[in-house]
Formats: structure tokens, C-alpha cells, sequence
């Protein structure tokens, strides 16, 4: 299993060539704005704006989709719980059951601004090396600390789940079937501590051998930022979509 958050942003489009410090602080302007706004028209038009950033940074629906999934699943029974336990007078009755109108309103309007807020995270994410995000990031003043976490919690996560799979293969090759008994619960026990165990032992590795490669504390890439007009010009005409959003839902 390998990381996939940046898996295309070897692609060329508009947003790929925005300069990482730029597009995160505006991209992060974008979220703020969204996440303010309670008419459903104004967040209809914003989870447009998102969709169409999304066909602009031509990365693959299916990627985008795959990732939307969860937040619809965590998200959808919300059109039922709100709408059922929400008091009020405009309702509609579904079998022996009243809908309040307005909880409906409500569920749409939490839903529409996660998804266009998780687009808008997947393209700033997305179209770039995960390393250079996070470095300009840290050019953002994010505290260093913060970023480096992030990143070394992002990369080795995937050797703690090979690790995993390793043991978890060891211990099916020995014959064993997890079953609800207490030799499970033992195994179990003594799988998960010796996984940790590794896992620390891995992580000194790492650290080791990062020093012996001079590490400093600092993170470094290869990347070299350069602000061109153009990256500017995107930020512009961002803002104003923000602007007008923010705006025209003050006035709805």
C-alpha cells in the first residue's frame, strides 16, 4: 500500500502550476468562506465553483468520488435524524413518520458545504507533491513542528500497515483463526504489543538514520518556489468568488 494523496500531481493543469504558498492560502480562504455561508442557494453556487475547480485541475473523477464516499456515508443519514427530531411546523408526513421541512434545509446545507469543503482539500492537496505542501506550509508559518509531524505521520503510517500485514500473514501461516474464545483475546493482546514494540524499534531506525544523513530539524525539497503574475491573478479571481458568495448570502 502506498501513499496516494499526491498520486497525480505529476498531471499539468491551471491549478498544478499554481504556486503551492498561493493556492493553499487561498484555498484556505475558500474553506473559511464556505463554511460561513447559510442560504442553500449561495452554497449551491460554491459547491459549483468546487466542482468546476475539480474539472479544472483535470484530476480523475474516480479519485475525487472515492474520497467524497466517506463523507457522504458519515453525512447522508443526517437527511433523517434532522428532519425527524428537528421540532417545528412545516412537515410533511411519510408513513407514520412528520419530516420537518426545515431540518431537511438544514441536512442539505451540512452536507453541501463537506463536500465542497473536502473538494476544495483534495485539490490543494492533490496537485501537489505532498512534501512541497506541507513545505510551503511551513512558509505560511506553520509552526515546523506541526508540518513535520504531519508529513512523518503520513509516510510511515503505510510501514506500520506492511508491518501489520506482515505479522497478521505470520500468524495465519502458524494456523491461526481468530475465534471469540480467550486464547484470541491473549493473541490478540500479545499481537498488538509486539506490533508497537516494532513499530518504536522502527521508529528509532529512522531517526538514526536521519541524523547520519544530516538531519537538522528543518524540512528540505528540492522544490523551489517562484511566484509568477499568474498565480496572483488566480488568487484575484478566487477572492472574488469568495467575496461574491459571502456577500450574496448576507443578501439572500
Amino acid at each position: 500500500m502506498h501513499p496516494d494523496i499526491d498520486k497525480y500531481a505529476h498531471l499539468t493543469s491551471p491549478i498544478h502550476r499554481w504556486d503551492p504558498r498561493v493556492k493553499i492560502a487561498f484555498m484556505g480562504i475558500s474553506i473559511f468562506t464556505i463554511a460561513t455561508l447559510n442560504q442553500l442557494p449561495a452554497i449551491g453556487i460554491s459547491f459549483a465553483f468546487c466542482l468546476s475547480l475539480v474539472l479544472i485541475s483535470r484530476l480523475p473523477l474516480s479519485f475525487v468520488t472515492k474520497r467524497l464516499l466517506p463523507v457522504t456515508i458519515f453525512l447522508l443519514p443526517f437527511f433523517i435524524i434532522i428532519p425527524l427530531t428537528m421540532p417545528g411546523e412545516t412537515t410533511v408526513k411519510v408513513l407514520a413518520f412528520s419530516f420537518n421541512l426545515d431540518g431537511l434545509t438544514i441536512a442539505a446545507r451540512v452536507y453541501f458545504k463537506a463536500l465542497s469543503i473536502v473538494m476544495l482539500i483534495i485539490i490543494m492537496m492533490g496537485t501537489a507533491p505532498f512534501s512541497d505542501s506541507l513545505k510551503a506550509m511551513e512558509r505560511l508559518k506553520m509552526p515546523a513542528m506541526i508540518v513535520q509531524m504531519i508529513l512523518f505521520t503520513y509516510r510511515y503510517i503505510f510501514v506500520f500497515l506492511l508491518e501489520l500485514r506482515r505479522m497478521n500473514t505470520g500468524m495465519s501461516s502458524r494456523n491461526f483463526v481468530k475465534k471469540t474464545n480467550l486464547h484470541t483475546v491473549k493473541t490478540m493482546g500479545n499481537f498488538v504489543g509486539v506490533l508497537l514494540v516494532r513499530s518504536f524499534e522502527k521508529a528509532e531506525k529512522i531517526y538514526q538514520a536521519m541524523l547520519s544523513r544530516g538531519y537538522d530539524g528543518t524540512l528540505k525539497t528540492f522544490f523551489e518556489y517562484e511566484i509568477v503574475a499568474r498565480d496572483y491573478v488566480k488568487g484575484s479571481l478566487v477572492m472574488l468568488v469568495c467575496i461574491i458568495l459571502f456577500v450574496g448570502d448576507k443578501l439572500l
